[in-house]
């Protein structure tokens, strides 16, 4: 089937659309494509789709030589791009639940992801999927400013910290309303994720741990939540002056760079 075919199919689904789990089909062409093209697929690829839905993304997975698996848990569209793909060699769709999958066997990942399981979607990729090297995800446009905070600014947070430490975040895509339908209240934003060398997952989990200690008191300083956390303030006021950090600073003031030094001091 031919694109133009294929996306004007996926319009006539608007009325399925699940309003309660934030279901909007994609039906740009244009941007469907440039949102494949960014994770660059190759015939090594294993990569994971998560909610394909009614499959525009899918449609261009397809046509790459990657072995792609496409995810989603409403049956209805399950049976629409299942059908869709059924001939294909390299592409299954398959149910599944993107809160409880196994990421580790992929190298590539990619989806559309729904604003209230955005964060816990990402938190769980980026600690659990040990070989996926890039990843491409489509967030409500408000959701990504937010996640890629840096120090300082009011929405900083863990996973802020755990995205500027370990990977390279960047938007590539703004998809405005009238892309999609039934056409979302919000504009949407597209973001490509490439893991860094150097930095290891297990270090990675570690650093994203601390914070999460760290920030679940933010109104206090470092030095009180880190006391609380080590249980010992002789060793906490020695780590902070190691590090040439004033007892005053809060957990939003410290930098990526600096939660690796004191996970590592905290270890040593």
């Amino acid at each position: 089937m031919d694109e133009v075919t294929y996306f004007e199919n996926i319009a006539s689904f608007k009325m399925l659309a699940k309003k309660e789990v934030g279901q909007n089909f994609l039906v740009d062409v244009k941007a469907a494509r440039t949102i494949v093209e960014a994770l660059e697929v190759n015939s090594e690829d294993n990569v994971l789709e998560i909610g394909c839905g009614a499959g525009s993304l899918t449609y261009f997975l397809e046509k790459t030589k990657g072995k792609v698996t496409a995810i989603d848990i409403d049956e209805a569209m399950l049976t629409k791009t299942g059908n869709d793909f059924k001939n294909s060699d390299h592409l299954t769709v398959v149910y599944g639940n993107a809160a409880k999958y196994d990421y580790r066997p992929f190298t590539k990942i990619i989806g559309n992801l729904p604003y209230y399981i955005t964060t816990l979607i990402l938190e769980k990729v980026l600690l659990e999927g040990s070989n996926a090297k890039t990843m491409v995800f489509m967030v409500q446009k408000e959701a990504g400013e937010r996640i890629g905070s840096k120090v300082g600014d009011k929405d900083y947070s863990p996973l802020s910290i755990l995205l500027g430490l370990c990977f390279t975040y960047k938007r590539i895509l703004t998809v405005g309303r009238a892309s999609f339908v039934p056409a979302p209240h919000v504009e949407s934003a597209v973001y490509t994720i490439k893991r860094k060398e150097g930095i290891t997952l297990e270090e990675g989990a570690d650093v994203y741990l601390l914070a999460k200690s760290m920030f679940l008191q933010r109104r206090k300083t470092l030095r009180n939540n880190l006391k609380g956390y080590l249980h010992d303030e002789e060793k906490t006021d020695n780590i902070l002056s190691i590090m040439g950090l004033k007892p005053t600073i809060r957990p939003e003031e410290v930098t990526p760079e600096q939660y690796l030094k004191l996970t590592r001091l905290i270890k040593s």
